[in-house]
């Protein structure tokens, strides 16, 4: 499984956005750094380094055991549109603030206001809005998936930041991210932010470029996210198969890449495919998985493996790999299975045992959440006999759990830190991978893939050339792994989350 992606919403975001750039492109705005030096403005706070590279970057680079830092404009700004890029180290955090103030009678001058985030984290809350020195979030982006993963890891992202009266609107890479509407402060300084590491030696660095703002603008036009009727047909009679690759023996876990290609899993010969809609090929990313089933790209396209036989969880960045559950309470995992992310980050994996049982530790076959923050394991569910595929609803207000051994689908209520209730049949049906549309319909892989609506009603039936495995909607086609073969169903009726 993969990201939850509105794949129309965006393409339609992303033109409007756009429009946007051309209008600002023609209206008077400003460079606010002039490319050599920092005159016009002054650092506050911590003692972070800022200096400037070639080619008119600003480099802020982290310093131990001292509180956050800030470069901020002398001039204070009011009504804007602030435009900048920026590129960040994977291990820490940062910001632009906006309409920002340091006062005397205020915390002995301590920098407070408007920030908007730059979170590398597999949170991904970048583009947020964080009220520094005072209130904390103000406008965080669990509710927005769009934005949270519109960020680009190790890469130039671009912010668009509106400032009109008390209306604040962000956008990532032009998506849509934060709209706050707030009046507790009406004008400050820009700022450019380094985040204090505490006692952490290895220096870490941001950049920014292209530092432009236009002042007293007029607002852009609300973009509204596209509507699919409810009872939409979800196969309807133009919908066709493809085979699109075969010679495997046991295919698994696709997910949408971060550049729109898929990934797959080989479990038996323990590779990682990745197949180019743009092309048709399919290459390999991985060998040696460790027999990896679900996979799952988080927010800052790190990619997550349930590595059944090495019995773990693992996450890659680049090419390092590294391990974030491989047991709990001191016993080996059974055999890691699928994943889904929450909306702060925390991941959901099941553990059932296929095949040999002699060598198990657990005593149940459960699901598990790993805190963000300390990848801290904690057994969520316990009760299923043998849980294997998880996704969320659209809101992430369910969590669906398929039941394969028992032959049925579980919802439960997602109550927020990772803590669930009210566990409830959903469908009568086994499963092994799940994925689900922009109309919360889920879309279970049994003898055929089989669909419910969000209400448990079956409401649609596609026969597979092979017993699916699993499934992925990306935009109107379902990718499916069956067995030997790895195949596409085009034309679904309804857009896809794209787990």
């Amino acid at each position: 499984m993969r990201i939850q992606f509105f794949t129309l919403f965006i393409a339609l975001t992303t033109a409007g956005s756009a429009l946007v750039g051309q209008d600002a492109a023609q209206s008077k705005s400003v460079e606010l750094f002039n490319g050599k030096d920092f005159t016009g403005w002054t650092q506050r706070g911590g003692v972070a380094k800022y200096t400037v590279e070639d080619g008119g970057v600003i480099v802020g680079t982290t310093v131990p055991n001292t509180p956050n830092s800030f470069m901020c404009t002398d001039k204070n700004y009011g009504d804007f549109v602030l435009e900048v890029e920026f590129k960040v180290d994977p291990a820490m955090n940062s910001g632009v603030q906006i309409r920002s103030n340091s006062l005397p009678d205020y915390k002995k001058g301590q920098v407070h206001g408007y920030q908007v985030e730059i979170d590398p984290s597999r949170r991904g809350w970048s583009g947020g809005i964080y009220d520094e020195g005072r209130r904390g979030w103000l406008n965080d982006l669990r509710d927005n998936l769009a934005a949270r993963y519109a960020f680009k890891q190790n890469d130039w992202n671009h912010y668009r930041i509106e400032a009109i009266g008390d209306r604040i609107c962000t956008w990532v890479n032009g998506i849509p991210a934060a709209d706050l509407k707030n009046d507790m402060t009406a004008e400050g300084f820009i700022a450019l932010q380094v985040h204090g590491v505490g006692a952490r030696t290895d220096a870490m660095q941001v950049r920014w470029r292209n530092i432009r703002l236009q002042e007293n603008p007029k607002p852009s036009p609300e973009i509204e996210a596209p509507t699919i009727a409810a009872d939409a047909v979800v196969f309807p009679k133009n919908a066709t198969v493809e085979k699109l690759g075969d010679g495997y023996k046991f295919t698994e876990g696709p997910a949408l890449g971060p550049d729109g290609r898929i990934y797959f899993n080989d479990i038996p010969n323990e590779r990682t495919h990745i197949y180019d809609p743009k092309t048709g090929k399919i290459s390999i990313h991985r060998e040696n998985t460790g027999r990896a089933n679900g996979l799952f790209f988080t927010a800052n396209d790190s990619l997550i493996f349930c590595e059944g036989i090495n019995r773990q969880v693992t996450i890659q960045d680049g090419d390092q790999i590294t391990v974030l559950s491989d047991s709990f309470e001191g016993k080996k995992l059974n055999s890691p299975n699928d994943v889904a992310i929450d909306t702060i980050g925390g991941i959901y994996f099941t553990d059932p045992r296929y095949g040999k049982r002699d060598d198990m530790e657990m005593e149940i076959e459960g699901v598990y959440y790993i805190d963000r923050s300390k990848n801290k394991t904690t057994l969520m569910i316990s009760d299923l006999e043998r849980p294997n595929g998880i996704i969320f609803s659209p809101d992430f207000k369910t969590l669906y759990v398929a039941d394969q051994a028992g032959e049925k689908i579980m919802a439960y209520d997602v109550i927020g830190d990772g803590k669930i209730n009210n566990p409830r049949e959903f469908a009568p049906i086994g499963s092994d991978g799940l994925s689900i549309d922009v109309n919360g319909n889920l879309y279970v892989t049994w003898e055929d893939i089989v669909v419910f609506s969000p209400e448990g009603k079956e409401i649609g039936r596609f026969k597979t050339p092979e017993k699916p495995a699993n499934c992925l909607l990306v935009g109107t086609t379902l990718y499916v792994t069956a067995r030997t073969g790895f195949y596409a169903i085009e034309n679904c009726g309804v857009p896809g989350l794209a787990h």
